[in-house]
Parts: C-alpha cells; structure tokens; sequence
C-alpha cells in the first residue's frame, strides 16, 4: 500500500511544513498543461513534496514555458508518455530512483481534452479513457488520492431563483451542455463506479473559468476580440445579457483547492461522508460571481473600446442560428488579428486567439456554489482574487506581453 500521509484535521490544521519524511511524492498527469505547469510550480516554489513526477505527451521544451517555470518543471521531473495507453502506466507509476517512496501519494489528473466542438472519439480516448485506466491503476496500487479536474459546464443551467441564490450545488442536476463537459461527466460517474467495487480514493473539482498569467481559455479569446475591436473602432456588442454568469477562479486559487482536495481525500474525513458522486466533488470558483457584465466593465477600462450587448431580437436569431453567427464572427475577427500580429511583428502568438467556439457562445449561465469547498476542505481564496478585476485581467495582459505574444 502506499505511504500514508498525515491524518486530515481539517480546515483548522496547522498550517506549518510538514517534515519531508511526511511530504507526498506527487504525480501529475498533464503536467505541462496549463494547470499542471501552475500546480507544479506551486509545489515547487513551496517545497510541498518529496518528488513531483511531470507527465505529458508534449516535451517541455515545446510547451512555450515561461521562464518561472523551469525548474519545477526540469527535464528531471519530466517524464514522456501517453497516460491513455495501458501499456505506460507501469513506467508512469514508478516513481524516480530519487524519490524516498515507493508508491506515489497524490495523483492529479490535469489530462484530458481542453478544446471545445472535437468529435465523441477524441473525448472518449484522450478524457474517458484517460481517466478511466488512471483510476483503475491508483485503485489496484491503492493510491491515497486521485484528484480528478473536471468542469461546471455539466450541470444544467441554472434557473433564475438558483442564479440569485449562489448557484449550482454539487448535487444539483446534470446536463452537461458542452460536448467536453458531457464526457467529463462520463469520467466522473466511472469513477464513482470504482469507488463502489475497487475502493478508489477519488475526488472530483468542478471548475469555473480557469486565467491567470499565459491564460489559454476563455478569457483569453474575450481579451483578443477586445483587441481586434479596439483596432476596428467598432462597440464591441455581447451576445445575450450583462447577467449571464461566467464564474471565474484563478489558477493558483485552484492549485490551492487541489492540494487540500488530495489531503482530504487521503483522510479518515472523506471516508465519513455519505455515498454519492456529489460528496466525492467540490465546486471551485471565486467569490465575485463574474458576469458577462463584469467583463464588459472590465474591458472598456483597459481597452480604448466601448462595449454593450445585442438586442433581443440579435441574440434570439443567434440562439437558432449559432453556427453561421459564429462563422461570421469568426470571419470577421481572424483577418485583422492576423494584420495586428504582423504590424507588430509578431510570428508566434502562443495560444493566443480570438477564435470563438460556438459552443462557449450558448446562453447557459456557468454559476457554481464553492461553499461546501470552503466549509469541507478549509480551501479559501487568498491574494485579494475574490473576484475577477481590472488588476487581475492587467496582469493576464502583461504575462502575454513579457512573453512576446501581444500585439
């Protein structure tokens, strides 16, 4: 069995280092995404393991890595595989010579498919499958704790009384209503199924729009379109309404919640909870609620643009039409993102677009409730990023800048 760490004592356990004798050996899969890098920085940088092992298909060396993450994530920490395949996870279960463990402590899944509208098959082989076979593997070397990263896209939306109430709870219903979030569904539910029959320690993290410096998902598209807008002169109009929610966490925020996750879950604490998928997860975003208001706000201080949102009559064609509105935007935008890049000479943005998925453009409100995170797992925002801000946002922009991405 694996080296046991520390009881959990809950949210008001001391807060000193452990001794290394007691610090976990860490296993992150994708770790060179984009919150794999940041959770292994955050290990690093606060000395919080006795060896953290990186896994990923992609070689550092073309994971356009910032200069700060270099040393956590070294060619020492990293090791080449495909976590999907059955035939790699004995090599990836084997921790380095180094490592004073036998069997790693903490498993973080930050694998998986991130790109929106991909065909059923991607999702199934690069999340289900993923998932699956690392579960099976932590149950049959009874790992500690699997933290599984999931999204808050698979709940059903959320009526009104719910919105002004603080959101979904983990046991509201679900209905993912993106193709990704309908398959990290899958891969929550066969978890759970492992829980009952293999005694799989596992716990799930619901997350809302993820930024912070480099960002490569959601905000960033918004922050590139504010751009192209701005050089347009054009009002930058919004689908639907100020209030639909777009909740935001940071990604240090949720490297935090992840580590008190795997602590908790590795406890005698979560074996004291009732059975269900809904006691295995925990909902993480900060405590601003952004909106599409919020965003609007926030951009037309930090771009030479004005901003507002369609009428009714725009937004209900868009709900009925959305693939040619998309295509039309997208039309629209890449051509001048194109011409901003080579006027400022830029030939490598990163992963910077202003691209738009229409699948992100849908009028469901992303509005979760992290109150049981907090109360539970004793996971709190810390830095003054309770809530999306222009500082927050200004920041973001001046990560991509140092790395020469802007225009």
């Amino acid at each position: 069995m694996a080296d046991q760490p520390p009881p959990y004592a809950g949210p008001t356990a001391s807060s000193s280092e452990p001794s290394d004798d007691t610090k976990p050996a860490v296993l992150i899969i994708g770790g060179l995404g984009y919150i794999g890098r940041f959770l292994a920085l955050h290990l690093h940088k606060n000395n919080l393991a006795c060896s953290i092992r990186l896994v990923d298909k992609v070689l550092p060396q073309l994971a356009r890595l910032a200069p700060e993450f270099l040393d956590a994530c070294s060619p020492s920490n990293f090791l080449q595989a495909d976590a999907s395949r059955e035939q790699s996870l004995a090599k990836i279960f084997t921790p380095p010579a180094s490592c004073p463990r036998k069997e790693y402590t903490y498993v973080f899944n930050c694998g998986g498919e991130t790109r929106y509208s991909q065909e059923d098959a991607v999702y199934k082989a690069r999340s289900v499958e993923l998932s699956v076979n690392l579960a099976r593997e932590c149950a049959r070397r009874k790992t500690p704790a699997l933290v599984e990263f999931s999204t808050g896209q698979i709940y059903k939306p959320p009526n009104s009384s719910t919105v002004k109430s603080g959101g979904c709870k983990e046991d509201a219903t679900t209905k993912p209503w993106t193709k990704l979030a309908k398959y990290k569904l899958f891969a929550e539910e066969e978890l759970e199924k492992l829980r009952k029959t293999e005694q799989l320690r596992y716990v799930v993290l619901r997350l809302g729009h993820v930024y912070g410096p480099y960002d490569m998902g959601y905000l960033a598209r918004g922050l590139c379109l504010a751009k192209v807008y701005e050089r347009k002169r054009e009002e930058m109009k919004w689908l639907w309404t100020k209030d639909l929610r777009v909740n935001t966490v940071h990604v240090e925020d949720v490297c935090a919640a992840a580590l008190h996750a795997a602590k908790w879950c590795a406890s005698p604490a979560a074996d004291q909870e009732p059975a269900g998928l809904d006691k295995r997860t925990f909902n993480i975003v900060d405590q601003g609620d952004t909106s599409q208001g919020t965003l609007t706000t926030i951009f037309s201080q930090l771009f030479d643009l004005k901003t507002g949102f369609q009428g009714s009559l725009i937004s209900s064609f868009a709900r009925f039409n959305m693939e040619s509105v998309v295509d039309d935007v997208n039309e629209e935008i890449l051509g001048p993102w194109a011409d901003l890049l080579k006027d400022h000479g830029i030939t490598d943005s990163g992963p910077l677009s202003p691209f738009m998925e229409k699948e992100l453009l849908r009028d469901c409100d992303l509005c979760l409730d992290a109150g049981r995170a907090r109360r539970v797992l004793g996971w709190k925002v810390e830095g003054g990023r309770e809530a999306l801000t222009v500082e927050g946002v200004r920041d973001v922009l001046d990560s991509y800048r140092r790395m020469g991405w802007w225009p």
